[in-house]
């Protein structure tokens, strides 16, 4: 067999891995790109003229490129060569494998992180100050859905390869990157590798473009620092719904911790950016993942709508929930501005163990409302009002469920506390959400389907919901009470102790 054919997949998700993780830190970070009031005061009392202020800049930018593009790339130059060139006993046949490898990932990488610059610089240069102010962080969080499909399509893209032509495929940049690496190995001997001068084209142009546009956008805003100083934080969606707010404190917020906290997290959350790039990526990726399970349904059945709805479209709407719920739990983790978690430290009892249920109710508050406005008059209109109310109840009872199960143990006020120690338990907790997606999304669609089958089996959802609510209410009870008080630092533990045996007893 070729070996090259035969690694077209892995290159293929090594190329995707490498474009999807440099955009996202390019998204992630990318006010650090243009210069801010700081840069602004001090470089410009220095005797160095604009143009050089940035020239050094942009060399900057491309290095910073470079270096994630080496850095990221750099184990799997090694790595995969080693793995494929097994195969194959020949020395040269490895050394051309890795140069050729780390050449296309790493212009793979500069390829992202030039198209998510050119989009941003560009609508610094387009748009007003404080309206670019307002929808950055909407292109951003669709920027990052956007590499999250990507990512997705390292399953789907391999197998379109075989009819090229007739595929949507060769028009992801990805497969015009696979095409270059067939070129530089085989030369332009077939129709993936002529794919191979559409990325350096690409490429070039990108480039080309990237610098106009960071020209344009870097005298602007360089330029309108001092105006824009002091405008202070837009919110990015606006939260003064009194009449709404009156009703969830009268009846969905029992306590003012409650809705302290609440309305804190709420608007927090809307408001910082790294909070709400994290729930985006998250929905962005429940929103593939369904649009594949809609996919496979829709190849399987012709597209044609049966009396009931399949597992499959049973579980689109489980899967957002379960991506949106995962996604706000990890971004209640991450602190936003630790400096100021003094005026919790001095006003709130940490005797208070209400913040699982201001958690929960967060995650409900974003779950609940669309699934009664979407899901229940859809599958209501298409398959009959009873399995409309079927379906809204097990996607409701489910995400009540996941939510109590996810704050089991949280007592903080989200975003309040240092970055918690996942380092250790990353591959656990990895783990155990892919268990969690095949229980909460998987087994809950089938089982629901046997149950507009049969109604007796209806009963098992009933049983495992009641079973699983018990084991909740039985942990709870067991916790000790020190457990349920609220903390603000959450000291890593060491690795070892020392046992003082100097001292006598």
């Amino acid at each position: 067999t070729d070996p090259l054919a035969a690694a077209l997949p892995e290159e293929y998700f090594f190329i995707v891995l490498s474009m999807v993780v440099t955009g996202a830190i390019a998204v992630w970070r990318w006010e650090r790109i243009f210069p801010d009031r700081r840069d602004y005061v001090n470089l410009v009392p220095l005797p160095i003229a604009t143009a050089k202020i940035f020239l050094a800049n942009l060399v900057a930018v491309i290095l910073l490129a470079l270096i994630l593009g080496v850095d990221l790339n750099l184990g799997s130059a090694l790595l995969f060569p080693l793995a494929v060139g097994a195969a194959v006993n020949s020395f040269y046949f490895f050394v051309h494998f890795v140069a050729v490898h780390a050449l296309v990932v790493t212009l793979a990488s500069f390829f992202s992180f030039f198209a998510v610059f050119l989009i941003i610089g560009g609508l610094m240069s387009l748009v007003p100050f404080r309206v670019f102010q307002r929808i950055s962080l909407y292109v951003r969080s669709l920027i990052v859905a956007s590499l999250v499909a990507m990512l997705t399509t390292s399953f789907a893209v391999p197998s379109g390869l075989r009819h090229l032509s007739a595929s949507t495929v060769r028009f992801l940049p990805p497969v015009w990157f696979l095409g270059l690496c067939q070129w530089l190995h085989k030369g332009p001997s077939s129709a993936l590798a002529t794919l191979g001068r559409i990325a350096l084209v690409g490429l070039a142009i990108l480039l080309a473009s990237a610098v106009l546009i960071y020209a344009a956008s870097y005298r602007r805003s360089f330029l309108r620092i001092p105006e824009n100083h002091d405008l202070g934080p837009i919110p990015i969606i606006s939260l003064k719904f009194r009449s709404l707010s009156r009703l969830l404190d009268g009846t969905f917020l029992s306590s003012p911790f409650e809705r302290a906290a609440y309305w804190f997290t709420l608007k927090t959350l809307f408001r910082s950016e790294q909070h709400a790039l994290v729930l985006a990526a998250f929905a962005g990726f429940g929103i593939v993942l369904a649009s594949q399970f809609l996919l496979s349904w829709s190849s399987d059945n012709s597209g044609a709508i049966a009396t009931l709805p399949t597992p499959e479209v049973l579980a689109v709407p489980l899967i957002l929930a379960y991506c949106i719920s995962i996604g706000l739990r990890l971004a209640f983790e991450l602190p936003s501005d630790l400096q100021a978690n003094w005026v919790f430290r001095f006003s709130v009892d940490k005797r208070t163990h209400e913040c699982a249920s201001v958690g929960r109710k967060i995650i409900l508050s974003l779950l609940l409302p669309w699934i009664f406005v979407l899901v229940l008059p859809l599958y209501g209109l298409v398959w009959g009002w009873w399995v409309g109310l079927l379906h809204s109840f097990v996607v409701s009872a489910w995400s009540v469920l996941l939510a109590h199960i996810l704050l089991l143990r949280f007592r903080k006020i989200p975003f309040t506390c240092p970055y918690p120690a996942f380092r250790d338990a990353v591959v656990v907790v990895a783990i155990c959400y892919f268990l969690g997606f095949f229980i909460f999304v998987i087994m809950t669609a089938q089982l629901e389907y046997w149950a507009l089958l049969s109604p007796k089996i209806g009963l098992w959802l009933v049983f495992i919901l009641a079973s699983s609510w018990y084991a909740l209410s039985r942990l709870r009870q067991d916790m000790p009470d020190i457990d349920k008080q609220v903390v603000f630092d959450q000291a890593t533990p060491a690795s070892f102790e020392l046992i003082d045996l100097s001292r006598g007893s």
